[in-house]
């Protein structure tokens, strides 16, 4: 059962370097952004712990059964946000955006992350 739980362990792994990214550092996600930017910012954080939790949960558990694989549907459907930011953002399609800045890697290393764990999980999904 260790195959199919290798999703969640890496999606926990990852995201957790981008959830305390929010939270603490609101401003190299969005520069300039506006107190209320901010707070919505840290939201999200907040949530992207959340999913941390999921995946924790799923990791102790001593089976793999259909609900984890329909987690897995879920956590995985996710990654096609962020990887469509980072597609844009690389395109140059955001005015104002630092594409050469370098939170968590910048939008090169979000791309290939992000579909990196969308892929693991749909070949969990799949299977």
């Amino acid at each position: 059962m260790l195959i199919p739980k290798l999703p969640f362990a890496f999606h926990a792994v990852i995201e957790s370097f981008a959830a305390l990214s929010f939270i603490l550092q609101p401003d190299k996600q969005l520069p300039g952004c506006s107190p209320a930017a901010k707070l919505i910012l840290r939201q999200y954080g907040g949530l992207l712990l959340v999913t941390n939790f999921i995946c924790v949960i799923v990791l102790v558990q001593p089976t793999f059964r259909e609900t984890e694989r329909l987690l897995a549907a879920a956590l995985g459907s996710y990654h096609a946000w962020p990887s469509y930011r980072a597609w844009v953002r690389l395109r140059n399609e955001v005015e104002g955006d630092l594409v050469g800045g370098s939170t968590l890697g910048g939008p090169a290393v979000h791309l290939i992350v992000h579909l990196l764990c969308f892929g693991m999980f749909m070949v969990v999904v799949g299977s």
